[in-house]
């Protein structure tokens, strides 16, 4: 993998890029890049041309650009400059195994993967550790071999491929396509879980659950947190209905891990 195909973010450039992101980040490249190049002109230089290229690779260099440059471009009156796509976003599926939820939970304990606290359950230190240092190594993947991780992964033969930044999956039982960061994490699932000698379909259905507990980014390695995301933004691809949508997403990319339920 090249340096430049190292910093390319898909997943925030081509037709996931959200403009008033690229907009805002410009701006901050070509007023750090004046400034320095009033004190010293070569520097000046350098700073436009690495920011230009990071933006065009990346979507932003401005970390956590994605949760405030749409509001920050609305609320100077330029929202209408910036049309978004009408079209609707692509729905990230669940891998879903239907395991009845109680012999998911109990098989998760009795093998170790999570424990039962008085104050509710959590994910075993061990079983993180494992699961982090997984998405770490899958982060850095090319689409190509995300997609090989995943047919290995998955306790079934099926058809899978790099699709619309995301990966398709089409098996026996399935049809579905899944984003990046959740192949990434649910790929960690698969391999910590069954590792314990847990039944690899009862596996396949902890993927989403367990995405509750993440913590950090299956694209980035940035910190996960709860957050309220609106259906504007290339940092919040997935996201598909309500604009006041909960959900477990990235604070420095704007990845959505998890989305909650409606109550």
């Amino acid at each position: 993998m090249s340096v430049i195909d190292s910093l390319r973010r898909p997943e925030h450039t081509g037709e996931n890029r959200c403009l008033p992101c690229t907009a805002v980040n410009a701006a901050f490249v070509a007023i750090v890049g004046f400034a320095l190049g009033v004190l010293w002109l070569p520097a000046g230089f350098v700073v436009l041309a690495i920011g230009a290229l990071l933006v065009y690779l990346r979507g932003y260099v401005v970390p956590g650009t994605p949760s405030f440059a749409p509001r920050l471009v609305a609320a100077v009156g330029l929202s209408g400059v910036f049309e978004h796509d009408d079209g609707e976003p692509r729905q990230s599926d669940t891998l879903d195994a239907n395991v009845e939820p109680e012999v998911m939970l109990s098989t998760l304990l009795d093998a170790g993967v999570l424990v039962e606290e008085p104050d509710g359950l959590f994910l075993a230190d061990d079983a993180r550790e494992e699961w982090e240092s997984t998405m770490a190594t899958l982060r850095k993947a090319s689409d190509d071999e995300l997609a090989e991780a995943v047919a290995t992964a998955l306790p079934f033969d099926a058809e899978v491929a790099p699709e619309f930044d995301g990966i398709s999956i089409d098996g026996p039982s399935m049809s579905v396509w899944i984003s990046r960061p959740q192949a990434i994490a649910d790929v960690a699932t698969l391999y910590t879980v069954v590792e314990r000698s847990v039944d690899p379909m009862v596996a396949l259905s902890a993927t989403e659950p367990l995405r509750m507990f993440t913590e950090v980014c299956p694209s980035c390695g940035g910190v996960v947190e709860e957050t309220t995301v609106r259906n504007c933004c290339g940092g919040t691809a997935g996201i598909y209905d309500s604009p006041e949508h909960e959900v477990l997403g990235c604070a420095e990319c704007g990845a959505v891990v998890y989305e909650f339920g409606d109550e």
